[in-house]
């Protein structure tokens, strides 16, 4: 460390030198010495003022321009440098210079200031343009009136209308880019009410073509100027999409009215003629009798599941929940599974609990086919289905078990696809699909077991409301 001359800060000056806001170094002008610091500056860089007095100002340095301070500050303006404080720890800091006479002698008093938190500030800013700059949204700001002009925007904002550059935007009016310029007007005024809004609107590209946009828009002010910064995706074919689904639900609707009430009365029609036939024909064709009955009971059985399905599929993707009281509704179920199936026996282990679980009014269609598939696939003549439940936790837990040949492992996990059937079942595998899709609803789950000694046990778990 070179000893440096005797020059320093005395008299009145040493108060205001050791007490101003930024740090101060005298040196000399040449070779970077340093004659004197003040204390904010000893405070900074976590020196004893001994231990910088005579080292060069160069060494406080963080970068590779460890030279004096000729080339750390250029002309009579600022430079910012990273400096690196007495544990190693760096800090950024603008640096100015100005020269001074100390005690007869030619100084330099340079200045530092601790930027690290705005340089941090600039560098996060920094990013973030560049986000706004790639991000495949159109960002703008505009000025907050009927008749306001577009100040600022993305290059996705300038492709999205089709301006051509940027500059055509901006000399754009806001209205002229909607297709229904009161549009503009209507959304500005509530956003002028509430700070932000969001709306989907339908807007023009400067070529005359339409689309629809999702628009978000930020009202503030500022020196008492009105100005909005805003935000709008390209939706158009999420819309158009909307008006499939919305066009295939109708289309589903009409189906579904066509399957519960036309069909059901040409089955019910064929029943009671089939009870006619009763005493019309010879005894010997009465099995023949018995299986018209069974496959039209199958048939309506089948247009109630495709009701159900299709009403479900409707609502798959706004499905309104509330809460269902699993003990009604599962004891219901198991009363009507008991009338339709008088030869099966189906039986309660213990109480179903009184609690109330997140479902809708399609609950029972649930354990309604979990119980008709129980007896489908019962090995012999009379099934025999066992339904246990609990609760455990936050959830209640249902098992239906049957006495049937069993799901093999390999088909545990695809059992209740679309179109799963049975080895030996003659339905169409749409029950369990829609037992699946209402539980996957309801934030529930279900799955299949083995049961003891034969069988399945098919588990839902359903959230407590």
């Amino acid at each position: 460390m070179t000893e440096p001359p005797t020059i320093g800060v005395d008299g009145g000056y040493r108060e205001l030198f050791d007490h101003v806001s930024d740090g101060l170094v005298v040196h000399e002008p040449n070779n970077g010495v340093v004659y004197e610091v003040n204390e904010r500056f000893v405070a900074l860089s976590g020196f004893g003022r001994d231990e910088l007095v005579g080292r060069r100002v160069a060494e406080l340095v963080d970068d590779d321009r460890r030279t004096g301070t000729g080339e750390l500050v250029v002309g009579d303006g600022t430079v910012e440098r990273r400096m690196k404080r007495r544990d190693g720890t760096p800090f950024w800091a603008e640096l100015s210079a100005s020269r001074v006479d100390l005690s007869g002698e030619p100084c330099v008093l340079l200045t530092v200031r601790d930027v690290t938190e705005r340089r941090r500030r600039r560098d996060e800013l920094r990013r973030f343009e560049e986000l706004v700059e790639h991000v495949p949204t159109g960002i703008f700001r505009a000025t907050g009136e009927p008749d306001g002009t577009f100040i600022e925007a993305n290059p996705t904002l300038v492709e999205m209308f089709g301006a051509g550059s940027k500059a055509t935007l901006l000399s754009t009016e806001v209205a002229e880019a909607y297709v229904d310029p009161t549009d503009w007007t209507e959304f500005l005024a509530d956003a002028a009410d509430n700070g932000v809004r969001t709306e989907k609107l339908e807007f023009r590209t400067h070529d005359g073509e339409t689309f629809w946009g999702l628009i978000t828009v930020c009202h503030f002010e500022n020196a008492g100027d009105a100005y909005v910064d805003g935000a709008i995706k390209d939706v158009t074919q999420t819309r158009e999409y909307q008006q499939v689904l919305e066009e295939q639900n109708e289309r589903l609707e009409l189906l579904n009215r066509i399957v519960r009430h036309d069909i059901r009365n040409d089955i019910q029609l064929i029943e009671g003629m089939t009870d006619l036939l009763d005493d019309a024909v010879e005894e010997t064709a009465h099995p023949q009798l018995e299986t018209i009955r069974s496959r039209s009971q199958h048939i309506i059985e089948l247009t109630d599941v495709i009701g159900d399905l299709m009403r479900t599929l409707m609502s798959e993707t706004e499905a309104e929940l509330g809460s269902a009281n699993l003990s009604y509704v599962l004891n219901k179920e198991i009363q009507t599974a008991t009338a339709a199936y008088p030869d099966a026996a189906i039986r309660t282990r213990g109480n179903v609990p009184l609690v109330e679980v997140t479902a809708n009014d399609m609950l029972g269609s649930v354990f309604g086919n979990l119980l008709n598939n129980a007896v489908q696939h019962s090995a012999g003549t009379e099934p025999t289905v066992t339904v246990a439940a609990e609760t455990a936790g936050d959830h209640a837990v249902v098992r239906v078990a049957d006495d049937g040949p069993g799901v093999d492992d390999s088909r545990k996990e695809t059992v209740f696809g679309r179109g799963e059937k049975g080895l030996d079942s003659e339905g169409t595998g749409l029950g369990l699909y829609l037992v699946h899709t209402l539980v996957d609803q309801y934030g529930g789950d279900v799955w299949v077991e083995d049961n003891d000694p034969e069988g399945s046990v098919f588990v839902v778990r359903l959230i407590l409301a």
